[in-house]
């Protein structure tokens, strides 16, 4: 599975109230916000099993938020509209 589609259904599981939209957009510019997601949220979930580096967890969880943010400000913006070339 690309990193697209499993930061897209990441970002689904994530925000909920979204989901729909989050599953249906197309911009290349989110599709990097997805990979980007994708690695962070991998990441975070690795070092969540192995809890010895509580500072490295707390920043990619930052990281995540941040995507979080990223995505909705765009979705908000009207980034639905716009189709990927």
């Amino acid at each position: 599975m690309s990193l697209v589609r499993v930061g897209r259904a990441r970002l689904a599981m994530a925000l909920p109230q979204y989901r729909r939209q989050l599953l249906s957009v197309k911009s290349r510019e989110l599709d990097d916000l997805f990979e980007a997601y994708a690695l962070a949220a991998g990441a975070l979930e690795k070092l969540m099993q192995v809890p010895a580096q509580p500072e490295l967890s707390a920043e990619y969880q930052t990281i995540c938020e941040g995507i979080q943010a990223a995505v909705l400000r765009l979705l908000e913006d009207g980034v639905h509209s716009v189709s990927a070339q």
